[in-house]
């Protein structure tokens, strides 16, 4: 079996590869209330929940103590509880999914962090990173007696100490949640029914392959045998998987899905987790907030949060913790990344992850084993997972380069850095460029054939594969990371005193980037459309429209802005044309609309002849070439290789002190 090595300048052999993770076996339970509570609890008065996998209640568990019930049988039948004739001794030691919503097994991951398991109902359990300015002094850690798991008991909390960077506290509060967070799997499942096994085919299928944050085979078999399951996580899935699923004319003796019902039941979960945050927390929010309708703001900045509460954006890479936790820890942690970071681009809002505070390693292929189903125990075609992880990968490192050019153009800093160079602002925004340039050349430039757009006519446009379909929003990516560069460059030119023909040469620059992202739209074919789009994909499809619209409105000339004028005609009616297969669509045709309403308070351009008239000179003479002077520097620029495996992609490019201004050419598609 062919196996993904995630490399610079990777391609695919003829045949597609897969991954073979090692499979992850989950026997975990919800918790079953017993009428007669332990020894403990009695003492405690608090309710007593069974935890069948190491056949003890969750809090004596917790406690690291026997479960008795002395007080509660007679003189001579103290005893411990057994274990279920039913239930095979070592499934104790079985390693339970992260996404389970029931408390794995101590033996085998002692505090999975943020282990928020317990069902909702019954108890509220919390685990917090412990960092280094809270009250608690990080040197007593030192000093803990922990014990195999590396744990130890401090008061009425279990602290587990992975690394010295790495100090985690997990309370269990024993007073029952509150009835609003009651939602059981079967209530969930009700609002989708009959169509739930579908739309988990369809989530695998469509969504997991290039967004691999679930661990696929764990996934299923909680589903299955519905124990240890999220109702959150599972709500999300739903959710975001909908719109896959026909229940058109062919399905009018099923009831349709209450999809309004399910959207506000997945972010009342949603909302009473973010207190005490478990990776199914940050799961289920990430999913969410790939419909670009719940991907607000505001939620970003509480995923964001909650992922801090659980030390994701620390390197995980020496903690003590198996392997298949570090992988999901670090997808987790990138996922979360991109969506801060194309959150940040799509609301206009400060990013609230910063490189000083962020240690995650580059993703390996090692951190893909266990995402993926093997195929053996799942009807899910396993030839199906392709290169997600190569896209997966791929879209980070570009996402680390739009972080950059978030950094370096649209702080509030940095604008006032340029706006005080006066008419010398081309010359500097050029210059800070420059590395952003050569660092998205190098990206392109590096892209498998597997991740390539088709551009061919004629038959290879008819047998556009899925995961082909699936490129395109990485393509869509990389041309709103480059509008975004570009924006700041164009509207720079409005200074006065700015060198015409740096102008010229900018503005034909932008051009180029303006008709290729337009071209590149034009070609997307229904199999693209229909695909998984990330939330950011609608503001992306707007954002060429909003290029194509600042074009216009900074033209010199008439005739200048006419041309644009005709090109975002085009472009709206590729826009409509596709609207039919992507209804996020809509909102790009609205803000094109928005767009052109306000135009008419922009003043008429003065003609060609008018504006020599005025000048008593004839305009700068536009480059020949379709990219001009200004690309051909940047295409002789050093070709400085990338280290690491394909996040290494995103690492700082060799010193480009001896380049001249200018910015590299988008390489053709």
């Amino acid at each position: 079996m062919a196996t993904i090595t995630l490399q610079p300048g990777y391609s695919h052999s003829p045949q597609t590869p897969t991954l073979s993770p090692s499979p992850i076996s989950i026997n975990s339970t919800l918790p079953r209330v017993r009428d007669g509570a332990c020894d403990a609890c009695l003492r405690r008065k608090s309710r007593c929940a069974m935890n069948e996998m190491v056949n003890k209640c969750y809090s004596c568990d917790f406690h690291r103590q026997d479960c008795t019930f002395t007080l509660t049988a007679a003189p001579e039948a103290p005893k411990k509880r057994k274990l279920s004739e039913t239930e095979p001794a070592e499934s104790v030691k079985r390693p339970a999914t992260m996404q389970s919503q029931s408390v794995e097994a101590e033996s085998a991951h002692p505090l999975p962090l943020a282990r928020n398991m317990i069902r909702p109902g019954f108890f509220n359990q919390s685990t917090q990173h412990i960092g280094m300015t809270t009250e608690l002094e990080p040197t007593l850690l030192e000093y803990l007696p922990l014990d195999e798991y590396d744990e130890c008991t401090v008061s009425n909390s279990r602290v587990r100490r992975c690394a010295d960077d790495a100090t985690f506290m997990r309370v269990v509060d024993t007073v029952p949640v509150g009835d609003s967070q009651a939602v059981s799997l079967d209530a969930i499942e009700s609002l989708v029914a009959p169509y739930g096994s579908t739309l988990i085919e369809k989530f695998f299928d469509h969504v997991h392959p290039s967004f691999p944050i679930l661990i696929e085979e764990a996934f299923r078999q909680s589903y299955r045998e519905r124990r240890g399951l999220s109702p959150l996580l599972l709500a999300a899935v739903y959710v975001l998987t909908l719109k896959f699923v026909d229940v058109g004319a062919s399905s009018q003796t099923a009831r349709k899905p209450d999809a309004a019902r399910l959207e506000a039941t997945a972010l009342k979960l949603l909302m009473d987790s973010l207190p005490s945050p478990s990776h199914s927390t940050i799961q289920a929010g990430l999913l969410l907030t790939q419909k670009s309708t719940l991907a607000t703001a505001s939620l970003n900045g509480q995923l964001v949060t909650a992922g801090f509460e659980l030390g994701l954006h620390q390197d995980c890479t020496n903690w003590r913790m198996k392997t298949w936790e570090k992988g999901l820890r670090k997808r987790l942690a990138w996922a979360l990344y991109m969506q801060d970071k194309w959150s940040s681009l799509v609301h206009g809002r400060p990013s609230h992850i910063f490189a000083f505070n962020w240690t995650v390693k580059d993703l390996v292929e090692q951190d893909f084993s266990d995402a993926f189903a093997s195929g053996t125990d799942s009807s899910h075609d396993e030839t199906a997972v392709g290169h997600g992880p190569l896209l997966f990968c791929h879209m980070v490192a570009l996402t680390t380069i739009l972080s950059d050019i978030l950094d370096r153009f649209y702080t509030l800093h940095a604008i006032e850095e340029f706006q005080a160079a006066g008419n010398q602002r081309t010359r500097m925004i050029l210059e800070k460029a420059k590395p952003a340039q050569i660092r998205l050349k190098d990206w392109f430039s590096s892209l498998p054939p597997s991740l390539k757009m088709e551009t061919s006519t004629g038959e290879l446009v008819e047998t556009i594969t899925d995961e082909h379909a699936r490129n395109g929003a990485l393509h869509l990516a990389y041309f709103a990371t480059e509008i975004t560069l570009h924006r700041c460059i164009v509207r720079s030119l409005l200074a006065e005193g700015t060198d015409p023909y740096l102008a010229h040469i900018c503005r034909s620059a932008a051009k180029t980037r303006l008709i290729s992202a337009m071209d590149f739209v034009n070609r997307l074919r229904p199999a693209h459309l229909r695909s998984f789009w990330p939330a950011s994909a609608r503001t992306n499809f707007s954002l060429i429209g909003s290029f194509g619209m600042l074009l216009r409105i900074t033209a010199p000339t008439s005739e200048e802005a006419d041309f644009y004028r005709v090109r975002l005609c085009e472009y709206r009616w590729t826009l409509g044309v596709s609207h039919k297969n992507a209804a996020f669509m809509g909102f790009a045709l609205q803000s094109l609309d928005n767009a052109t309403a306000l135009h008419k308070h922009v003043p008429a351009k003065p003609g060609i002849e008018e504006l020599m008239a005025t000048t008593k000179s004839a305009p700068p003479r536009l480059p020949t070439t379709a990219h001009g002077t200004y690309d051909e520097a940047m295409m002789e620029a050093g070709t400085g290789t990338s280290s690491s495996v394909i996040s290494g992609l995103a690492s700082p490019a060799t010193s480009v002190s001896d380049i001249e201004d200018g910015d590299a050419s988008m390489p053709p598609l």
